[in-house]
């Protein structure tokens, strides 16, 4: 079984960019750090390579891996049909319990102005859309793609148009929810999904 919380740090460590792309990851070291043996940490790094966000070459190093533009297009384009679906089912599944904790969480969301902690916030908002789906796999899923996307974030500049709608897209997620409008979910997230992509676009390539 792998260690859920060395699991969990790595990644976010990752995701959130703390490691740089292509920085390199000292097995000893981090056992050093958890307080652990290396087996642990290098059962977590395994997982992380199978989630495309680290990779090992054996005898020579284990590197985070860089953001390919090309597999995040691709991880995009499969993310953007998946949304969707998740949008639709969760307007079918979704509970009154799941739909408080995300009335709660979006109250945190309008008040919260730390980039880094918006992005967890919105973060923990999906993976509540994705598994009140009642689907595992399709949540499993959607929140490795994420993972891959979510580094993109910051490149986007500071008070970027994606951050500033995130509240107003996920109130009216919401509501559709609430009034079972399956494909009123559906467009939501899809929307949302188009909006962040465009936006890193704009970024990128602004002068």
């Amino acid at each position: 079984m792998v260690n859920k919380e060395i699991y969990k740090e790595l990644k976010k460590r990752i995701v959130y960019l703390d490691y740089k792309p292509k920085q390199v990851l000292n097995i000893k070291e981090l056992a050093k750090e958890f307080g652990v043996s290396p087996m642990p940490v290098r059962e977590v790094l395994i997982l992380l390579e199978s989630e495309k966000l680290i990779h090992i070459i054996p005898n020579n190093g284990i590197y985070v891996n860089d953001i390919s533009f090309q597999e995040l297009k691709d991880a995009f384009e499969i993310r953007l049909f998946l949304v969707g679906l998740a949008g639709k089912l969760a307007a079918q599944r979704v509970t009154s319990e799941e739909l408080n904790k995300m009335k709660e969480l979006l109250e945190k969301v309008k008040k919260e102005k730390n980039r880094k902690k918006l992005i967890q916030l919105d973060a923990e908002f999906h993976d509540l859309v994705n598994y009140s789906t009642k689907n595992q796999t399709l949540a499993e899923t959607l929140k490795r793609l994420r993972n891959q996307i979510g580094r993109l974030w910051f490149f986007a500049k500071e008070n970027d148009a994606y951050s500033q709608k995130i509240p107003e897209d996920f109130a009216e997620l919401i509501k559709a929810m609430e009034n079972e409008d399956q494909n009123k979910c559906e467009r939501i997230m899809k929307d949302h999904a188009i909006h962040f992509i465009n936006q890193i676009k704009t970024s990128l390539y602004a002068e």
